[in-house]
């Protein structure tokens, strides 16, 4: 049966005012229907996209503990570094006047 035939019987057995009535409540039911899957899809998306949020942040809060640790371990070693510099360069000042005083004197 198809679709003109079946509002064809039903204009016969509601009449033109039952199956206009018929469609308007068909109608509503499918934009509560449509409205009900709208709201429980954003409700979805909006718990999902919480959940993402959530894993990025830890995943960043671990990346930026990781980068300090690493920045702490890089600037002892530049303290290391700058220390051995700064008493070699004195050590070769000091040895360099000493020549100089023996040079001289």
């Amino acid at each position: 049966m198809g679709k003109l035939s079946a509002l064809n019987v039903l204009k016969e057995k509601l009449g033109e005012d039952g199956v206009n009535a018929l469609l308007e409540v068909i109608e509503g039911e499918r934009e509560r229907t449509r409205d009900h899957l709208f709201r429980l899809l954003e409700e979805r998306f909006a718990r999902r996209l919480a959940e993402e949020i959530g894993k990025l942040r830890a995943e960043m809060y671990e990346e930026i503990g990781n980068l300090r640790a690493e920045m702490h371990s890089m600037k002892a070693d530049l303290i290391k570094w700058m220390f051995v510099f700064w008493v070699s360069q004195t050590l070769v000042i000091i040895g360099v006047i000493f020549a100089l005083m023996r040079f001289l004197g």
